[in-house]
C-alpha cells in the first residue's frame, strides 16, 4: 500500500466542512510531505470563500464538485468531511478513483458498509483510515502520547489486572449552543446524526483500547438515549454499559448538551471529560483525553505506594513535538502508512468494523432505530 508518489502528498477536501482547520489543514502546514491542495464544495459562495480563507489553490463547486474532485489527477488523497450519511458513498467513490482516504468519524453508517469500504481499499491496495482521533473536539487520541502512555502504564502490570473503566465525553447545553446550530447536521436522521455518532464513538474507542479489547466487540448490557429519541430518532446522549470477553466491564456517557443542575437547572455543570481505570492494584484518572494536545492529566494511584501525576506530550523515542495536537499525530500516521512507513500507531480494518458493530449494538439496546443506510450501489468486489 505505500504510495509512490514523488514529492509531497496532495489532499483534496471533500466538503467545506468546520472541522477542516483543525483536522488537517492545520496539522498540514507543520507536515512537509503534505499539502492540501484542492477542496470541493455544492455551495459556490462557500468553497470559493472558504479557499480564500485557508490558501486552498484549486476549488471545485456546483452539483458535480466531489465527482471533478476524485477525477483530479494531481490528488493523491482524499479526505472525506461531508455529513455522515455521505461517508460510505464518497469514501467508496474515492477508492474507485484511485485515491488514499482519510474520512472522518464514523466512517460510515453501519458494519457492513464499513467492510465494503475496507474490502475495496484492499483489493485497490489503497490505505483508508476513520479519523476518530480524540481530538481537539473529535477523534483519537490513541495517536496521542498521552493515550499511548496510559495504555502502556495498564500494560505494565503495575496496578494488576484491569476491573473496569469509564470513559466520558460531555459538554453542558450552554457551551454546545456555541457550537451547535438548531439545524446542524448531528440533529438530523437523514443525515446520520445522534450524539452516539459523533461524541459518542470517543469513549468507546477509549475503553476497547484501553482495556486491549480492540480485536473483540464488547457486550452491550444496557444503552439509555438521551433527549427525545422517540419523536426525532435523535440522541442527545447516551449512557451505556458493557461487558467485555474478559468478565471486565466497561461504561460509557456522551452528550451533547448535558442539562444544568440547581433552580430551573441554571446553572452549567462542567464538562465531563475523563477515564477512569479501576485496576487489582490501584486507579488510573486520565484527564481531557479529548483534547490531550491542550492539556491533560495521568494520576497514577496504587492502592500500596505512593500517587503520581503524568503527562505525555511526546513519544518514549522523542517523535512529535509538544505542539502536536491528536490530529497532527494522526495525519503523521497515515502519511507513514501511505509512504509505506511504519507508524507509531495504526488502527487495524477489524478494529473500526467492530466499533460500528458497537455503536449499532447500542443503538438496538436503547430501542433507537440503526442509522440511515446508505442507497449508494457499490460495485461487486
Amino acid at each position: 500500500m505505500s504510495s509512490t508518489v514523488p514529492g509531497p502528498l496532495r489532499f483534496g477536501l471533500l466538503g467545506a466542512a468546520r472541522i477542516g482547520p483543525d483536522a488537517l489543514l492545520t496539522p498540514a502546514k507543520s507536515h512537509s510531505e503534505v499539502v492540501v491542495d484542492a477542496v470541493a464544495c455544492r455551495d459556490p459562495a462557500r468553497g470559493i470563500k472558504y479557499a480564500r480563507t485557508h490558501g486552498i489553490r484549486r476549488h471545485y463547486t456546483g452539483p458535480g464538485c466531489y465527482q471533478q474532485l476524485l477525477d483530479d489527477s494531481e490528488i493523491d488523497v482524499v479526505y472525506v468531511a461531508l455529513p455522515n450519511a455521505l461517508h460510505f458513498e464518497w469514501t467508496m467513490r474515492a477508492l474507485e478513483a484511485g485515491k488514499h482516504v482519510l474520512v472522518e468519524k464514523p466512517i460510515a453508517d453501519a458494519a457492513h458498509e464499513a467492510r465494503q469500504i475496507f474490502a475495496l481499499a484492499e483489493k485497490k491496495g489503497l490505505v483508508v483510515l476513520e479519523a476518530i482521533h480524540f481530538t481537539q473536539y473529535t477523534a483519537s487520541a490513541r495517536f496521542h502520547p498521552a493515550t499511548q502512555r496510559v495504555k502502556a502504564i495498564i500494560d505494565s502490570g503495575e496496578l494488576g489486572n484491569v476491573k473496569s473503566i469509564v470513559a466520558e465525553f460531555a459538554v453542558p447545553s450552554i457551551l454546545s449552543s456555541l457550537f451547535f446550530l438548531k439545524d446542524d447536521i448531528r440533529f438530523r436522521y437523514d443525515l446520520g446524526g445522534g450524539c452516539t455518532m459523533d461524541m459518542g464513538v470517543y469513549p468507546l474507542a477509549a475503553i476497547r483500547y484501553l482495556t486491549g479489547s480492540e480485536s473483540t466487540a464488547p457486550k452491550v448490557r444496557t444503552a439509555t438515549a438521551l433527549g427525545q429519541p422517540a419523536t426525532t430518532r435523535i440522541d442527545r446522549g447516551m449512557h451505556a454499559a458493557f461487558e467485555f470477553p474478559s468478565s471486565v466491564t466497561g461504561e460509557t456517557y456522551a452528550d451533547f448538551a448535558m442539562p444544568g443542575w440547581g433552580p430551573f437547572g441554571l446553572i452549567p455543570r462542567m464538562p465531563k471529560l475523563s477515564v477512569k481505570v479501576a485496576l487489582e492494584g490501584g486507579d488510573i484518572e486520565y484527564y481531557n483525553y479529548p483534547l490531550a494536545g491542550s492539556y491533560h492529566w495521568i494520576k497514577v494511584k496504587p492502592r500500596k505506594g505512593r500517587a503520581r501525576t503524568e503527562k505525555a506530550y511526546k513519544h518514549p523515542d522523542g517523535t512529535g513535538d509538544a505542539s502536536w495536537t491528536t490530529y497532527r499525530y494522526q495525519l503523521e500516521a497515515f502519511v507513514d502508512k501511505v509512504r509505506g512507513r511504519t507508524p507509531q500507531y495504526w488502527t487495524d480494518p477489524q478494529t473500526t468494523v467492530l466499533q460500528m458493530e458497537c455503536v449499532e449494538g447500542m443503538y438496538a439496546a436503547a430501542g433507537m432505530p440503526p442509522r440511515i443506510r446508505s442507497t449508494y450501489t457499490t460495485p461487486v468486489i
